[in-house]
């Protein structure tokens, strides 16, 4: 196997090992400094906000610069942020600084056009998915080890976490030094590198927002409303369910950081197990469900019945034995929601309308952190997941009456 493609996979599971360890302790965190749910959620939607302006920045600036550099610079970055959040206890600190992160916390995302570098175009599918494995193994280890160390030194458990994730970025940072020959480093530098270099990256983002914005306008809300509609609703219960995931174990379920971090683990496994055994799923179950409709109607069932259990049980070990149906219907509708968008779409308008799709689920990312703060401090963590009940519901009904449809079907015979 290609060295620089064990480096690639190493760093990518470092990535999310590293920040795996402190985001499940940042609210807590944040609360027991005097902050508010509100707060804590404002974090969440600023860093979603930020990483949807600065992703097209620094995937520009790679293209002119070369991967390396730029990579290199954001980790640093990173590195700086996580060693200061474990130092300093001012929360509007705290706060600016999950918003740098926000900006410059892209590794994954940088990491996907290193292979556009140095790996064949025929082989590049099999490469990202390898790397989304190993990378969800740390994301799945890390909780339990920060949960760990945080219960075990509770004077400064926080700070020993956040010193540890800088040093990781540290070492990413050599990692991606380590990678030698990368052909963006070494080309010469062009008229039209030049040219590129002179980009207003102020109005870059102004575009970037725009062409979101114009995605969304162009698309024919007549044909693809049903779609969206129950994309968006699905992205924004799940946002609101992680946005008061850590708050929920701490305060109704009484929590101690470890068993916090065993319990995202766990759910981090149940995720991975319901996307790889998904096509299982769907051919065994499912396999004459040609237009969507009885997966997105058990699906989105499922999501309706966990939330409200979840609402009144007070057993940690229900709660957790109620992730199963919510990671698999996630799983489902993340996939099929995706799929009807396509299918219903012609080949001239299908990358406008699966950025579209992402832009959706990105405005989810943005609003449910915010939300679920909001209503944190007026009703308490429990009833948060009201909204997420009531998101999953209106999926249901619609999901309901559609039932006995095949609009699909007769839509894809047009489309022929």
């Amino acid at each position: 196997m290609n060295l620089k493609i064990i480096i690639l996979y190493l760093i990518t599971f470092v990535d999310l090992f590293a920040v795996g360890l402190v985001v499940p302790l940042i609210s807590s965190h944040v609360i027991s400094l005097g902050g508010t749910h509100f707060i804590v959620g404002l974090m969440g939607s600023f860093y979603c906000g930020l990483q949807l302006f600065s992703g097209p920045i620094l995937g520009s600036l790679s293209d002119v610069n070369g991967r390396k550099p730029v990579l290199i610079v954001t980790l640093l970055c990173c590195s700086i942020a996580y060693f200061c959040f474990g130092c300093i206890s001012s929360i509007y600190v705290l706060l600016f600084l999950r918003m740098v992160l926000g900006v410059f916390k892209h590794t994954q995302t940088l990491s996907k056009a290193f292979v556009t570098d140095i790996v064949k175009s025929d082989v590049q599918s099999e490469v990202y998915g390898k790397m989304a494995a190993i990378s969800g193994v740390g994301i799945t280890l890390a909780p339990v080890i920060g949960g760990h160390i945080s219960e075990d030194y509770p004077d400064h458990g926080f700070l020993t976490v956040c010193m540890i994730t800088s040093i990781l970025f540290v070492v990413n940072a050599g990692l991606v030094y380590a990678i030698k020959g990368n052909k963006n480093d070494t080309r010469e530098t062009s008229k039209s590198d030049v040219a590129v270099k002179n980009i207003n990256y102020l109005q870059l983002i102004n575009n970037s927002w725009a062409k979101s914005i114009k995605e969304l306008k162009d698309i024919d809300w007549y044909t693809y409303w049903d779609a969206f509609l129950l994309k968006g609703l699905v992205g924004f219960s799940m946002s609101i369910f992680h946005s008061n995931y850590s708050p929920l174990l701490k305060i109704n379920y009484n929590l101690s950081p470890k068993w916090i971090g065993y319990t995202i683990s766990f759910q981090g496994v149940v995720g991975s197990c319901c996307s790889f055994f998904i096509d299982y799923l769907n051919n065994k179950f499912y396999k004459n469900d040609k237009n969507y409709t009885q997966r997105n109607l058990h699906c989105f069932a499922a999501l309706t019945c966990t939330f409200a259990i979840m609402i009144i049980c007070n057993q940690w070990y229900l709660f957790v034995l109620l992730l199963i149906p919510i990671a698999t219907a996630n799983a489902i509708l993340r996939l099929i929601t995706l799929e009807m968008i396509v299918r219903k779409s012609s080949e001239k308008h299908r990358g406008s309308l699966i950025g579209a799709a992402n832009s959706v689920r990105s405005i989810s990312g943005i609003i449910g952190p915010f939300v679920a703060g909001s209503l944190a401090d007026l009703v308490g963590v429990r009833y948060v997941l009201i909204v997420s009940l009531v998101s999953a519901s209106i999926g249901f009904a619609i999901a309901r009456s559609y039932r006995k449809s095949d609009k699909y079907i007769k839509i894809d015979k047009k489309k022929k």
